[in-house]
């Protein structure tokens, strides 16, 4: 089988962007997963991705431009609010963020994911609900950083 070479280094590309240690993409013609493991990166396909990768980043060359910053999730999983039930949320519609703060949880095969902002701004949208199951892409908030 011919490793997707170009495919492996753009999802690692992405992983090292949005600071996961973690990342997996599955579709009907396979699986690519991509791990941080210490100060090296480990790599697994287990089919060829080539096609639906190209499709995702077709897909997001094409979404119409917000006029906000818009937080999207790195991975399926859980989106949570609050770092642990009755405590309160990292943030509000309102809430000033800068880069690092964190903005959400998302659980992932029992991993907590932090979910940093990449951008200074305030809290316009908060689109998921809290404990509501997230897709991979799907817009969770928007911060107006203008």
């Amino acid at each position: 089988m011919k490793l997707p070479w170009e495919e492996i280094e753009e999802v690692t590309k992405y992983l090292k962007e949005k600071g996961l240690s973690e990342i997996t993409v599955e579709t009907k013609d396979g699986k690519l997963s991509v791990k941080k493991d210490s100060p090296a990166v480990v790599k697994s396909v287990s089919l060829p991705v080539s096609e639906n990768v190209q499709k995702q980043s077709t897909l997001e060359q094409e979404a119409p431009k917000s006029k906000y910053y818009e937080a999207t999730s790195p991975m399926v999983g859980t989106f949570y609010m609050a770092p642990s039930p009755g405590a309160e949320p990292f943030i509000k519609v309102g809430s000033k963020v800068k880069p690092g703060d964190v903005l959400c949880i998302i659980e992932a095969m029992k991993i907590m994911n932090e979910l940093p902002s990449e951008v200074n701004g305030v809290v316009t949208e908060i689109l998921a609900k809290d404990n509501q199951t997230i897709e991979y892409g799907q817009v969770l908030i928007r911060i107006d950083n203008k």
